[in-house]
């Protein structure tokens, strides 16, 4: 019988008991050439899990499909091979992108240092220095890690995708030993790290990150940002326009500050949106509601399902998400609570020109599985957008 990893991937793919031996080219029957054929096109899949899974269950297939094995390698390689080369015209000198690394490690530190004494006055006013300093080192910086990171996800598994080539006899000159060599030699300069420290890299949310400033950490660092900013825009339809601008401008901050994303939780989304609307209907303007189960955030916080809340901002007075957000980034104590490495999520609610920002600092949802994350759900009754907050 096949193995586990067979019976795992082939779940869609009726498995003949004529598989329980290794099979030759004459004996393979129409059935199994098409499930061979699902399995070679899972392999070219872009998610690495599912290609894996695909080679293993060809593996169990034997030398009955060999060539149909040698054929998707050498697809991947070709692909991985042409991205390197890519990369290589395209950051032609790898120590420019280091200087810009460096430039801006130093300036994060010194822009943290400040928020940590920041108050209204000179601090205030050198840390819209420090953003305008470090939006285009980032913007700059990003466009270097988008070519990095494909080359990363290249070397993350072309090892073991040669070394299968070649124990299966792969035969292509471009594919050479000394050729590989090369390109491997290529694709270090590229990433600024061996590939060896490649493969100890762990994706976001599976294990500690690299030392923190070093350019393995910007590579993990940059595909963790953009794994929270695609988590977050599948609810981005939760949002209203002004919501979602608020979230967006917020993290792009965090992020030049090297600063985790907060990924964003419907939880606080709701008592977010719940406590701006309630200001607006009663007239006031705080932290602390006059009705008594709303009393403090962290009680309206848990109302709508989230236990571990860390701090709430409120703003009134702008309709846009641009505009609350400066007006929290020039008031000390808002900032301090937006730049806060700590929070793992936020919920932004806009009621008209009032907003509430919630943070909490409990696990990251898109960081569990399927189904425990379909287990958090949020209590109480579901606030859309209010007027003039409406989605777009």
């Amino acid at each position: 019988m096949p193995g586990a990893a067979t019976r795992c991937v082939t779940m869609l793919v009726v498995v003949g008991a004529a598989l329980a031996a290794p099979l030759h080219a004459a004996s393979v029957t129409p059935q199994q050439r098409k499930e061979m054929s699902a399995l070679a096109k899972q392999v070219l899949s872009a998610d690495v899990a599912t290609s894996e899974k695909g080679i293993e269950a060809l593996k169990a297939y034997g030398e009955a499909a060999t060539p149909r094995l040698l054929n998707v390698l050498k697809q991947l390689l070709t692909h991985g091979r042409t991205i390197i080369l890519q990369a290589k015209r395209r950051i032609s000198d790898p120590s420019k992108a280091k200087k810009l690394e460096e430039n801006l490690t130093k300036t994060r530190a010194e822009a943290l240092a400040n928020i940590a004494v920041l108050e209204k006055g000179k601090p205030v006013e050198l840390a819209h220095e420090y953003y305008e300093k470090l939006k285009p080192m980032l913007d700059l910086l990003g466009k270097v890690n988008e070519v990095r990171r494909a080359v990363y996800r290249v070397m993350k598994r072309r090892a073991g995708l040669y070394a299968l080539w070649q124990e299966l006899g792969g035969a292509d000159r471009r594919f050479s030993p000394a050729n590989e060599k090369a390109l491997t030699a290529d694709a270090e300069a590229i990433l600024g790290v061996s590939v060896e420290a490649v493969g100890e890299v762990p994706e976001f949310g599976q294990g500690e990150p690299p030392e923190a400033g070093s350019t393995a950490w910007q590579l993990w660092f940059y595909g963790a940002c953009r794994r929270i900013e695609a988590y977050n825009s599948r609810l981005n339809g939760k949002m209203s326009a002004g919501e979602a601008e608020n979230v967006r401008i917020l993290n792009a901050y965090r992020e030049m500050l090297g600063i985790l994303p907060l990924e964003v939780d419907a939880r606080l989304l709701q008592s977010a949106r719940r406590h701006s609307k309630e200001m607006v209907a009663l007239g006031y303007f705080a932290h602390e509601s006059p009705k008594a189960e709303n009393k403090t955030y962290a009680m309206r916080m848990r109302s709508a399902g989230y236990d571990r809340g860390y701090s709430e901002n409120i703003a009134a007075g702008r309709g846009g998400g641009d505009g609350a957000f400066w007006m929290w980034f020039d008031s000390p104590g808002h900032h301090k609570n937006m730049a806060h490495a700590g929070s793992a999520a936020v919920g932004v609610g806009q009621w008209g020109s009032t907003w509430t920002q919630n943070f909490g600092w409990g696990k990251r949802l898109m960081l569990l599985e399927a189904g425990e994350r379909k287990k958090v759900v949020v209590k109480g009754t579901i606030l859309p957008p209010g007027a003039s907050g409406r989605p777009s």
